[in-house]
């Protein structure tokens, strides 16, 4: 496994370097996270010598019957529970894709963003935002390559025969993979 000297930058939020506060030998791990509010894929990542391990993945599912603040509730409550289980070392969350004739979606994912973002704050991870376009191009080389292609890429490189779950698992995967290779800790 990969290790990491404590005092090692891991990353660049906003000109303010962060690191990471593992042991020396103690590997890092990442938690990707593909927001939504009926659905946030979540992957935790670490790196191995060669590919990576999937720790933990799955979604977090809110039910559409319910108000606006319960789903948001079940969101900080199941996020917070996975962070406090794994105590990963850094969050990647999925830039904001909008498109502008839907305000409204384009409203709600912002609140469940801000959700994501209090849970980390609250937990003391820090965050890391990837566009979607930087991940496409990271594990492709393209910025424009399709879903399938980047599951594909996903699964060859974290050792999964099977097919993934879902699309927002298989997206938050590729983003932990990203930000781990975006940050020097990662190779493949």
């Amino acid at each position: 496994m990969q290790s990491v000297a404590p005092g090692c930058i891991l990353g660049n939020r906003g000109g303010k370097y962060f690191t990471i506060s593992r042991a020396m030998g103690e590997v890092v791990r990442v938690i990707g996270i593909d927001p939504g509010l009926a659905k946030t894929g979540f992957a935790v990542v670490e790196p191995l010598e060669r590919g990576g391990r999937v720790c933990h993945s799955g979604n977090i599912n809110t039910d559409p019957e319910h108000s606006l603040e319960e789903r948001l509730s079940t969101i900080y409550r199941e996020l917070s529970r996975v962070l406090r289980q794994w105590s990963p070392d850094l969050m990647v969350l999925e830039d904001v894709f909008v498109m502008k004739q839907f305000p409204m979606v384009a409203m709600k994912l912002g609140e469940v963003r801000g959700v994501i973002r209090l849970t980390a704050k609250n937990m003391g991870v820090p965050i890391s935002e990837i566009k979607p376009t930087e991940v496409k191009s990271a594990l492709t080389g393209s910025g424009r390559a399709r879903k399938e292609q980047i599951e594909r890429v996903v699964r060859r490189i974290l050792h999964i025969e099977d097919k993934i779950k879902s699309d927002h698992i298989s997206d938050a995967m590729a983003l932990a993979l990203t930000g781990l290779t975006r940050n020097g800790l990662f190779r493949w």
